[in-house]
């Protein structure tokens, strides 16, 4: 016999659940019918929330993408340096997805746009550079290349690595190149 519920209830344990099963097995295994099962309620009260996986998918990874986007500018406004603001930045990045893997790896199966904050860091990194250059482009390139580290997860980068090449992409004098017989590949 299923356990009544609440309409207001459901949805948020589905998702609860669902995201459980997407960090612990991967978006692939994620199944509605698996979903109703766990949560002791019929097939039919799941698809009145998500009528089909994708939905339920295309909801998750709006929520791991607004969970990056705050985890990404936590603490950010603690120093007036922008350099400080981006090594943070770097740093909350490689935390969340240290403890989130497979939420990572699922939010890169699609458009990720550049977060607000980091283009917002990095205007700023350029002024306080003096450096020349189209902040909108310069966000477009760094989390072009954010989002080629979050794809190698395996490869235990460090945040000083990750925020040099950072800097040596976009070209500031402050790049002072300690770190370019660094061998990570």
């Amino acid at each position: 016999m299923t356990k009544p519920y609440h309409r207001e209830n459901l949805a948020a344990a589905i998702r609860q659940r669902a995201r459980q099963v997407l960090e612990q097995q991967g978006a692939a295994d994620l199944s509605l019918r698996q979903l109703a099962k766990f949560l002791d309620v019929t097939p039919a009260a799941i698809y009145r929330h998500y009528p089909d996986k994708a939905s339920l998918l295309a909801t998750l990874r709006t929520e791991i993408l607004a969970e990056v986007t705050a985890a990404l500018h936590q603490g950010v406004l603690e120093s007036p340096d922008a350099q400080a603001m981006v090594t943070r930045m770097v740093t909350n990045l490689l935390a969340y997805a240290q403890a989130h893997p497979q939420a990572i790896a699922f939010a890169l199966t699609g458009d990720w746009p550049v977060p607000q904050s980091l283009q917002t860091v990095l205007a700023l990194l350029l002024t306080q550079d003096h450096a020349n250059g189209d902040p909108q482009a310069a966000g477009q390139a760094v989390w072009t290349f954010l989002l080629g580290v979050l794809c190698r997860p395996q490869a235990q980068l460090t945040v000083d690595w990750v925020v040099s090449q950072i800097k040596k992409l976009l070209n500031l004098s402050s790049y002072n190149g300690q770190h370019k017989n660094l061998n990570l590949f």
